[in-house]
């Protein structure tokens, strides 16, 4: 506990005199490889241009969803690749861990890179970005100690830190969707997360992992939706290739039954931005090359 209080303080002071609103920024999957092609003259890789939407919005934080550098996360690709792109938004940003970040021993390019930003050890802890309550969580179930599922040390920290907040409005961030119809579908290693989440309230869950943008309903832990239920935002679209699920890559395709989502885009990159207000948040989503595709409003519970 006293790692995790101590980073906290790095990262941003819990007794510091928070804004009444905030917005901030999200997204994961970014920096393709610097050997390749896309990230030369080919340009499919978009970090440089979906960074630049974000860095234009000037936002309080930026919520990296994991997955910053493919495809071994070197020092070279950070440093050629990710820090002149979503690099610009690093003293500002709160990463979470994805599975790239694990191709190398212990993720320590992460942790080089982000230093003090890139959290204990174990990647989960919490912070207050304005009036809302943010826990950041590691869903490499099979990578952190004791795994994900209920009464795993990362749950039961999970179960105490939101029974202790005060925060009317909540929002967890992890990599790996819970829900998702991209090519690698819900994943249900996440559902005790995802249980402890709906028991204490949590308005919003952001995630990575798929490289598309969708938004769903809020929903119950089974899917289905529901009345203060979790919304979850998948926003794997900072630079790397989309992907369209129903076009090609079929031997990749997911399994696991459909979840229906209000919005899905599989064509563009992008950004989420989230206005995080007292009792209420909004969204907009912007898609490289043709601005705002997605946006509404929603109290919290």
């Amino acid at each position: 506990m006293a790692l995790v209080v101590g980073v906290l303080l790095l990262l941003r002071s819990c007794g510091e005199e928070q804004p009444q609103s905030v917005t901030i920024v999200a997204a994961g999957d970014m920096g393709c490889a610097p050997e390749d092609p896309a990230t030369g003259s080919a340009r499919e890789c978009k970090a440089q241009e979906v960074s630049d939407i974000a860095v234009g919005l000037k936002p309080y934080a930026f919520m990296g969803l994991g997955d910053y550098q493919y495809e071994i996360p070197t020092t070279e690709g950070y440093n050629y690749v990710y820090a002149p792109s979503w690099g610009r938004l690093r003293d500002i940003t709160y990463p979470a861990l994805g599975n790239q970040e694990y191709k190398v021993n212990e993720a320590n390019t992460f942790r080089t890179y982000f230093a003090e930003r890139a959290g204990p050890e174990q990647g989960y802890w919490s912070v207050e970005l304005g009036q809302w309550h943010v826990v950041v969580l590691n869903s490499n179930c099979t990578v952190v100690t004791g795994g994900c599922a209920s009464g795993s040390p990362q749950q039961k920290w999970l179960e105490s830190d939101l029974a202790n907040s005060t925060a009317r409005c909540k929002m967890a961030v992890w990599h790996h969707p819970r829900w998702s119809n991209g090519i690698a579908g819900s994943d249900a290693r996440t559902s005790a997360l995802y249980d402890t989440l709906l028991d204490n309230n949590v308005d919003v869950l952001l995630s990575g992992h798929e490289a598309d943008y969708e938004r769903f309903a809020p929903l119950d832990g089974s899917g289905q939706p529901i009345a203060g239920g979790v919304r979850q935002f998948v926003v794997g679209t900072g630079g790397q290739v989309t992907y369209d699920p129903e076009v090609g890559n079929a031997k990749w395709r997911a399994k696991a039954k459909p979840v229906p989502s209000e919005f899905m885009d599989t064509k563009h990159h992008g950004v989420l931005r989230l206005t995080l207000n007292p009792t209420s948040y909004d969204w907009s989503f912007f898609a490289l090359g043709k601005g705002v595709v997605d946006s509404g409003s929603a109290e919290c519970s």
